[in-house]
């Protein structure tokens, strides 16, 4: 490197430090804990789970019941470190759940949000912070 030109050397350590997030392998369990409020200022901790993996090339997922055992298929889309993660609930008319997260240090840092609004808008909606941690392999 020590003869090549700065841009080039820059661009090269930049290419790098992508590839590092890129090559990040998100694939097995991860589970975390919302602290969700709604609009009516009720507080909420929810445990959550994942199952991420690999089908045909892109990162498909299913959340995981507090059982431990593989519940409703979810919708993950992906960039780079940067996931979000898509549900949808059939409970009175129907409730959207999204999650996103970047990858940091090592971990999925983000939101959950839910939202009701079929037929009609609930006031109990909810967002708040949320970060999963891998789970550790046996």
């Amino acid at each position: 490197m020590a003869g090549m030109p700065r841009f080039a050397r820059l661009a090269l350590i930049a290419i790098a430090a992508c590839g590092l997030t890129l090559g990040q392998d998100l694939t097995g369990r991860w589970s975390g804990t919302a602290d969700t409020t709604d609009e009516a200022g009720t507080k909420r901790l929810e445990k959550q789970a994942f199952e991420f993996r690999m089908t045909d090339g892109q990162l498909a997922g299913i959340q995981i019941s507090s059982s431990g055992k593989p519940g409703r298929a979810l919708k993950v889309t992906q960039e780079g470190g940067k996931l979000n993660i898509y549900a949808f609930l059939d409970f009175e008319g129907g409730e959207h759940l999204r999650w996103k997260f970047e990858l940091k240090d090592g971990k999925l840092v983000g939101t959950f949000s839910a939202l009701h609004d079929s037929p009609k808008k609930w006031i109990y909606d909810r967002i708040g912070a949320m970060t999963l941690t891998a789970a550790k392999p046996d």
